[in-house]
């Protein structure tokens, strides 16, 4: 589990690296929209179309009204960097283009002037920076915040290992005093023991001598009688 979560902590902070260094190339490009074929411009995202997706809508759900159709958004009330457009309808396409997905912002530019259709396409150009740019520092922060979720998981990980050292340390410190106590408990028995051996070989000798010593004295008895036997 430990190891688990430093590969993890490393393939995030490598991710990251990689992250950092991004293409930001914004094409023209048109679309259709229902019936009608829109002018435009679109930018390569390195994500999945699901990601993309998500944090697009959560971009500019702060900066419009956004509203999903069949197969493709409109984007009112934009606020961009120069102007902010009431009524005029901006259209958002997100393809994906494997292993890229394709973000296109398209205007709608019936009865606006030149000049006002040349600032929003130079504003929509640097929205659709914005826009990848956002993501990738979104993604930036997920692995930042994951790779911090790992750090604190490790550094719980190395927490336990340091109280369960100290532990393991005093127990086997305990073993220790317990072992030479049992060494000496084991030598003292040792002695008993050969102490008490020779006490059995003084006993065995001891009977054997009062053995002998009773045979003596049971013949001097036998002896004895004898003669009293034989007074008259």
């Amino acid at each position: 589990m430990y190891q688990r979560l430093i590969i993890l902590a490393l393939f995030i902070i490598g991710s990251c690296t990689q992250t950092i260094a991004q293409n930001y190339t914004v094409s023209s490009k048109a679309q259709r929209i229902n019936d009608t074929k829109y002018n435009g411009f679109s930018i390569k995202v390195n994500g999945s179309l699901d990601k993309v997706t998500d944090q697009t809508y959560a971009y500019l759900k702060e900066k419009s009204k956004l509203r999903r159709k069949r197969n493709y958004y409109s984007v009112a009330e934009l606020k961009l960097d120069g102007i902010q457009l009431d009524s005029t309808i901006i259209y958002l396409k997100i393809d994906e283009k494997s292993p890229q997905t394709a973000i296109w912002l398209g205007i709608k530019t019936f009865g606006l002037e030149k000049e006002m259709i040349s600032q929003i396409e130079a504003d929509l150009k640097k929205e659709l920076v914005h826009i990848a740019r956002s993501y990738y520092v979104h993604e930036q922060e997920l692995k930042i915040i994951e790779a911090e979720t790992a750090a604190q998981v490790i550094s719980k990980n190395q927490q336990v290992l340091i109280e369960e050292n100290v532990k393991l340390t005093s127990n086997l410190e305990a073993k220790e005093v317990r072992k030479i106590e049992l060494q000496q408990l084991l030598e003292t028995n040792r002695l008993d023991i050969e102490v008490l051996k020779q006490k059995l070989i003084d006993n065995k000798f001891g009977q054997d001598s009062v053995y002998l010593d009773l045979q003596k004295v049971i013949k001097v008895i036998d002896v004895q009688k004898q003669k009293l036997k034989e007074i008259d």
